[in-house]
């Protein structure tokens, strides 16, 4: 760990903050506490980027989007859909090539997997997944909690779909874990970015995506298009998705919620979600 506490003093003021959304922004209840809400419009009042940069959808994160200042800038499924702000230019937009996609698809599925796929950006209102081949309770839950978005489908070839903007499954962390060193030999075209669940413990979450999609290229594109260096960037995070975001960053900061593997690699380790750790960064070090 870079720091064993909050006591890291900024060598530059900070222009920009990228932050997670769960386990991040949101309490355990899925809540933006007004305290945060204050320290994030007291921190755009004082000329601050703020990013919001998450791997949920447009239309899974825009309901609190919508509750941000209106200048906050917004980052999608892990930086593959990039937008100034809510109502400003779209920066990026990027998906994985049909037919690529489905050989992925097709190998999970060999592989004993139950794969996700999403609609392609910018509209990526649904994924569409199949009939269990196993058990996996993350899955289960995943598609409970998502409604209409979860679509069910005999076969995921005949979605829809002309490209996908990712390709998810879940496991076990050692089955996970061989699984993403295949993909990434035999698919190099392709990102993937792995996460711990935060539905169901024992579960840990791969997602394929386009080779340009990660948060830190998401930072390098912003930090391009409004003209701040990353050494005048904060990252925020809370999971193992974080990680080259908070490594990107000038100051990078891992929630007090975070595992030790994020805390490791971060100059701070700020307050957790349900103590308001996201308002501690912002009054600590940009107001």
């Amino acid at each position: 760990m870079k720091t064993e506490n909050t006591g890291v003093t900024p060598d530059a003021a900070y222009r920009l903050m990228a932050i997670d959304i769960d386990g991040t922004l949101l309490t355990s209840e899925r809540q933006v506490t007004p305290r945060t809400l204050c320290a994030l419009e007291a921190a755009v009042a004082a000329g601050v980027r703020i990013v919001l940069c998450t791997g949920r959808s447009f239309h899974s994160a825009r309901p609190i989007a919508e509750r941000m200042p209106a200048s906050v800038s917004l980052v999608f499924h892990s930086g593959a859909l990039i937008f100034e702000s809510l109502n400003g230019r779209m920066l990026r937009a990027i998906n994985l090539p049909r037919e690529p996609a489905f050989e992925i698809v097709d190998y999970f599925r060999a592989e004993g997997f139950d794969p996700l796929v999403y609609d392609p950006v910018p509209e990526s209102r649904h994924f569409w997944y199949e009939p269990p081949r196993t058990e996996n309770e993350w899955r289960r839950r995943y598609i409970e909690a998502s409604g209409e978005r979860a679509c069910m489908i005999e076969d995921v070839r005949d979605a829809p779909l002309s490209d996908l903007a990712q390709i998810g499954v879940a496991g076990r962390q050692d089955a996970i874990a061989s699984l993403r060193e295949k993909v990434e030999t035999r698919w190099p075209e392709t990102g993937v970015i792995l996460s711990h669940s935060t539905i169901a413990e024992t579960y840990w979450f791969l997602e394929v995506v386009p080779l340009q999609a990660s948060k830190a290229q998401a930072l390098s594109l912003l930090g391009e298009t409004f003209g701040i260096a990353p050494e005048a960037m904060i990252g925020i995070g809370d999971n193992f998705n974080d990680l080259d975001m908070i490594q990107y960053a000038g100051l990078g900061v891992a929630m007090g919620n975070a595992p030790d593997g994020v805390k490791a690699v971060a100059d701070v380790v700020a307050p957790s979600n349900d103590e308001e750790g996201v308002a501690f960064v912002i009054e600590k070090f940009l107001l």
